[in-house]
């Protein structure tokens, strides 16, 4: 039905024109930005998934960053290890020129003089080893390894030994002892072969002499210096302490007087008490343990009297045979509570101390608990801590780490800061202990190396997870140039359209209005 009051043709093309234009433009900002969505809703889900991905690849950007920065790191440290492990060896030949007998004294001074030195530069490098202004080597980065580690150590106590000493007990009261004027009475105590001659009365006295026993006895510790002499219910005990063996001996009186053991009440002149901290061997005799192959022997073949060791004797035996045996990973000592300590020098988890082939003594004997096939064996500990290294991020996620960890290599943690090559028995020591640091020096560098090796892998795979990463992106989200060039032909040829149609639905009242006339 024509009409003049409303030109539905004329809204209708204006649709169509409208719809077409907007097409238009969208593949004209499709083309212009080169991205297939522009706005949430040319694809919502495909948006999100591209912004994740986009987010994923910015963060492995920066993670590739954080791993060549790793990489640098331990890069920087082998550097500074490396200088460390050429001066262990120097010091070692210097050790070895020292342990030799073509050389003396004069000359071991002069190459202790360079050995300190040499351990002085050890402690420098790895405080002047830095990155970032951290120090790498010397434990006090956030790289630093704080793992605990622990030697293999066993512990006798001694204390709980009970050995023998001397002490000798009257059977009868000690009485008054009579002298006439300007007598003396003597004896000898010999308490473990130190003799001590004991004078009673005044030769110069005038007067008959009544000596009591408690003057007896601050006589007799008057002359030995110590308090070898008491009574216990009138009775006379002599005691040496940490004796075996006490003896008295060699009675003698001036003038008419009679003088011997039974005037001090004893019956005997020598006994056998007890006493602890001391591991007793019986005269003649000897007995011998192993420590690894080393055999620690104990006693004397040729003594007369019980033998006793303390822990210290213990300690120095041990450490006597080890050296003697060339043998220095091992080492005993009497820590604070008192107690033999054996230790071996290696620590962490591959630490191992045995003790083995008991003869002529048990392992309970110095204070050990063995197993049923006669063997004390100890090993170190590993303790990881929370806090060793620090985690470096090296993909998408903040899990996605890689721990770098340093090895503190200061002439204190190699354990050669109290090396000294000044003697030739030091310097054999020196060469034992410096393999050990070398191999220690070795171990860590390896570490290093096998921790850079993984950070360039990861590298890698970052470079190709960025690059696949960036193709799944573009295949969501950049825009097909052929198929919106098309789309923006087609949607031009519609504008054009339109406009024309809505040319001509506009000329249509015009043409009504002919009716009219």
């Amino acid at each position: 039905m024509p009409v003049i009051s409303t030109n539905t043709a004329a809204n209708t093309a204006v649709r169509y024109l409208n719809a077409n234009s907007e097409s238009q433009s969208d593949s004209l900002a499709k083309l212009a930005s080169g991205s297939r969505i522009t706005r949430a809703s040319d694809d919502a889900a495909g948006l999100a998934i591209s912004t994740k991905i986009s987010s994923d690849v910015t963060a492995l950007e920066q993670a590739s960053t954080n791993a060549s920065h790793g990489i640098s790191i331990l890069q920087t440290a082998d550097g500074g290890a490396a200088n460390v492990s050429d001066i262990l060896e120097r010091m070692k030949t210097l050790a070895s020129q020292s342990a030799s007998g073509t050389v003396t004294d004069t000359e071991r001074a002069y190459i202790q003089a360079e050995f300190e030195e040499l351990q002085d530069e050890i402690d420098a490098i790895s405080t002047s080893t830095r990155y970032n202004g951290q120090s790498l080597l010397d434990g006090t980065s956030d790289f630093a390894d704080d793992t605990v580690e622990t030697a293999a150590t066993t512990t006798a106590s001694i204390s709980s030994i009970e050995g023998e000493v001397a002490s000798l007990n009257a059977t009868t009261a000690l009485a008054d002892l009579s002298l006439a004027a300007g007598e003396t009475a003597s004896f000898t105590l010999t308490i473990d072969g130190a003799e001590t001659t004991i004078t009673l009365g005044d030769a110069d006295s005038t007067a008959a002499q009544t000596i009591t026993a408690a003057s007896i006895v601050t006589a007799i510790n008057t002359a030995t210096g110590a308090t070898n002499a008491s009574l216990d219910s009138g009775n006379l005990v002599l005691t040496g302490t940490d004796a075996l063996e006490v003896t008295v001996s060699d009675f003698s009186a001036t003038g008419s007087s009679s003088f011997d053991a039974s005037s001090l009440g004893l019956t005997t002149t020598t006994d056998l008490g007890s006493v602890e901290d001391a591991l007793t061997i019986a005269s003649g005799s000897t007995v011998s343990f192993k420590i690894g192959d080393v055999e620690v022997e104990l006693g004397d073949e040729d003594s007369t009297t019980a033998q006793s060791f303390t822990a210290q004797d213990l300690a120095d035996a041990i450490n006597d045979a080890l050296v003697d045996a060339d043998d220095y990973t091992v080492t005993a000592s009497v820590d604070s509570d008192g107690n033999l300590a054996i230790s071996t020098r290696e620590e962490g988890s591959d630490a191992s101390l045995t003790l083995s082939d008991f003869t002529g003594i048990e392992a309970s004997d110095l204070g050990l608990t063995e197993t049923s096939t006669g063997v004390v064996a100890a090993t170190g500990t590993t303790t990881e801590a929370a806090s060793t290294g620090a985690d470096v991020v090296v993909g998408s996620d903040y899990t996605d780490t890689i721990t770098l960890t340093l090895t503190t290599l200061t002439t204190e943690s190699l354990g050669i800061d109290e090396l000294d090559v000044s003697t030739q028995e030091g310097a054999a020591e020196a060469l034992a202990v410096l393999d050990m640091a070398i191999d220690d020096v070795s171990k860590a560098r390896a570490e290093m190396g096998a921790t850079m090796s993984r950070f360039e892998f990861r590298s890698t795979q970052l470079e190709t997870s960025i690059e696949n990463l960036e193709a799944a992106e573009s295949a969501i989200a950049d825009v097909d140039i052929a198929t919106e060039q098309a789309k923006l032909s087609a949607a031009s040829v519609k504008v054009q359209a339109a406009v024309a149609a809505a040319s001509q639905a506009n000329e249509m009242p015009e043409n009504l209005l002919k009716l009219l006339q």
